[in-house]
């Protein structure tokens, strides 16, 4: 195997596929089918790579496959490289006309469920040959596949600076309670925070940006809030609330349109929340066209009168 001060590793996009695809499967078998080659083959591939690095990634028993530490290190950054390379491929064909390529985008659930569906039939009216991949979940998972760069670009309610990356402000964060309409909460203009204090709440799990912002606001304010029902998608929150199982707190954009006939909303005060929903994207990462044109469609949106004025 190679050694410390040894030439660099000379690796295929094939290899480093290979690698990935049997991390992915725990299985040669799976992996081999996928790329279609005979385990020998694909054997003779993997023994090939641990012998370019100089370390062993697999653990391999007649039952399993696991990955040792060194795999478990070195299969994130194949993925990388390999994002890196089909990005750049598809930067490089979005300058042919038809503007080609693909576009991945993280956001929490509130957003792809009501802005970011407009934004998405803009582009494709405007670039109808780019693919679009649209992850949806947790802010926590938003900033890791953008740090790792499974993404073009994240969007979510940022209250810090991060380190690496690069932040637009979209606009300042808004926070309203969302209920069914014959809830005692419909005769307010808005709703004060401690009002929530015997409220059963509908509300999304622990690790939420969302939840622990107002775990937070609440205990500064001396009560706990009374999550009863904990789930993971907003489209059963608002199921559970139509049932009147409980209320939910939702970031705005995300909160029940003004025409739907059993939901409703009203704002929070207090507290002021200093969180501010934004698109965040990794410093060092070379941007495609394709994500440019996207994330120029997201700024508009969000900021229209900025966006003509610099325009």
């Amino acid at each position: 195997m190679a050694k410390p001060g040894d030439a660099v590793a000379d690796l295929s996009s094939k290899e480093l596929r290979a690698v990935v695809l049997v991390a992915r499967y725990f299985s040669f078998i799976g992996a081999a089918a996928e790329l279609r080659l005979s385990q020998p083959g694909l054997s003779r591939i993997i023994r090939k790579v641990e012998q370019q690095i100089g370390v062993t990634l697999f653990h391999r028993t007649t039952r399993q496959v696991t990955l040792t530490a060194a795999g478990a290190q070195f299969v994130p950054f194949a993925e990388r490289l390999l994002d890196d390379f089909a990005n750049g491929i598809a930067a490089v064909r979005a300058l042919e006309p038809g503007a080609r390529g693909q576009v991945a985008v993280g956001c929490p659930m509130s957003v792809a469920q009501s802005s970011l569906v407009a934004i998405i039939l803009e582009f494709r009216r405007r670039r109808p040959a780019v693919k679009i991949s649209v992850r949806e979940g947790l802010q926590s998972m938003i900033h890791e596949e953008v740090l790792n760069g499974v993404l073009d670009f994240g969007i979510g309610f940022i209250r810090l600076p991060i380190e690496d990356m690069l932040v637009e402000p979209l606009h300042d964060g808004s926070f309203h309670v969302a209920f069914h309409r014959d809830h005692r909460f419909a005769s307010r203009r808005v709703v004060p925070l401690d009002a929530l204090r015997d409220e059963v709440l509908v509300s999304m799990p622990p690790s939420a940006n969302l939840r622990q912002i107002f775990d937070g606001a609440a205990a500064s304010a001396g009560f706990r809030l009374n999550h009863a029902i904990t789930v993971n998608t907003y489209s059963t929150v608002f199921e559970l609330l139509r049932a009147r199982a409980g209320i939910a707190i939702l970031p705005d954009p995300g909160v029940p349109d003004a025409d739907d006939p059993l939901l409703t909303s009203r704002p929070i005060d207090p507290p002021r929340v200093e969180a501010r929903l934004s698109i965040i994207r990794l410093k060092s990462r070379v941007e495609s066209p394709a994500a440019r044109a996207f994330r120029e469609l997201v700024l508009a949106h969000f900021r229209p009168v900025a966006t003509q004025d610099k325009a």
